[in-house]
């Protein structure tokens, strides 16, 4: 099993690795992924949206700035990780959880997103489909998943630690969740560097 797949490894690697993680991230997740990402999600300006693994809030900013503080509703697994995001949107409603069991009731949000996370899912199927539970019939589901590394070095390290699925995984997860008018994008943080992530999204 990969490093961080296990949850509590995950949760302890995260406690420490948010005291740089607003350093590094824009190394691997650009301003324009993150209105990709959101652009994905077909949001109106009253739209009610769960973010899973909201992390210190970056794509949070981004969903923050088109719906309102007041319509996010945000979920992670580390404390040490969203108190930064609860700083920064603090009438946003955040909820320490785990994305393959979200407490939430059925259809309860117009929109879903996760960005970064899905490497870090056990079972990444439960957590797709647990997305499209708490969905409304016609909203979105959105995912962004990350892409291994070109360099040898690099790829091995990073398999060992998190799950790296392919598109059509991404895909037939999707489809095994019952989402239609499935669509993605491969593309990365910046012009000169290869593709590093696929943001897909379907319709529940």
């Amino acid at each position: 099993m990969e490093f961080l797949k296990d949850k509590k490894r995950a949760r302890y690697f995260y406690k420490y690795f948010s005291k740089i993680y607003d350093f590094v991230n824009p190394f691997f997740y650009s301003d324009e992924m993150r209105k990709t990402v959101v652009d994905f999600a077909d949001l109106k300006k009253d739209s009610k949206v769960v973010e899973i693994g909201c992390g210190t809030g970056f794509t949070t900013a981004e969903i923050v700035r088109r719906v309102g503080e007041e319509n996010v509703t945000a979920v992670d697994l580390t404390p040490e990780q969203m108190i930064k995001a609860i700083k920064r949107f603090p009438k946003a409603n955040f909820l320490r959880g785990d994305a393959e069991n979200l407490p939430f009731r059925d259809a309860s949000f117009d929109a879903s997103i996760s960005a970064g996370s899905i490497e870090y899912w056990p079972n990444p199927q439960r957590g797709i489909e647990e997305m499209a539970r708490v969905t409304k019939p016609g909203g979105r589901v959105v995912i962004l998943a990350p892409r291994k590394p070109d360099g040898y070095i690099a790829r091995k390290f990073a398999e060992s630690i998190m799950l790296f699925p392919t598109t059509d995984e991404c895909v037939e997860w999707f489809k095994n969740a019952g989402l239609k008018e499935i669509k993605y994008v491969e593309t990365g943080p910046y012009f000169f560097w290869s593709k590093l992530v696929v943001i897909i999204s379907g319709v529940v």
